[in-house]
């Protein structure tokens, strides 16, 4: 009787063991011990766009009312728009801060900026709170300008309970002649 008990375990050991070894392309089944890493991209964008399309009150700063503008000479500005996202993402869901970006340029100096941000979540992960977007270096004037921003997250898996709570953060900074970078 102990004989045959000790078969029948190892045969459910075989056959359940395939079922939790991962799926071939490195994501584990299981739930994991942790949540994934923040990754932090380029969504869409630098797209140019056309300069009437920005709010009337940044039509000075298109007129070259700022000093940085009006010494270049004959400069010709150009506007771009652009979405940037950080959160982490894996099999059991995501959650993400996207960070919708417009600036204008001059090719030496921003002449325009705006930034305002957006969230999504799915799976284990839910957003608990969020915070931004603000200005937190260069200018209107200066060769860049920087948003930053950030969230703060829960990933609660549904199978056991196991909680693990992370943040993050977007810095995303546009340039003068239509780059972003992180």
């Amino acid at each position: 009787m102990r004989y045959a008990l000790l078969l029948a375990t190892l045969a459910a050991a075989l056959v359940v063991s395939p079922a939790y070894a991962g799926n071939g392309n490195g994501q584990d089944k299981k739930a994991p011990s942790s949540p994934a890493e923040s990754q932090t991209i380029l969504v869409s964008g630098p797209t140019r766009i056309d300069p009437s399309s920005i709010p009337s009150g940044a039509s000075d700063a298109l007129m070259g009312a700022l000093p940085a503008v009006t010494s270049c000479g004959a400069c010709i500005v150009t506007c771009w728009s652009a979405t940037a996202r950080s959160g982490p993402t894996d099999w059991s869901g995501h959650v993400y801060v996207y960070q919708h970006l417009t600036w204008c340029g001059n090719g030496a100096a921003i002449t325009y900026g705006s930034a305002w941000q957006s969230y999504d979540q799915s799976g284990w992960y839910t957003l608990s709170s969020s915070y931004g977007p603000w200005w937190s270096g260069g200018c209107v004037g200066c060769s860049t300008l920087r948003a930053s921003g950030y969230i703060l997250w829960e990933w609660r898996s549904a199978l056991v309970s196991v909680t693990h709570s992370g943040s993050s953060h977007l810095d995303s900074t546009v340039w003068a002649y239509g780059a972003v970078t992180f």
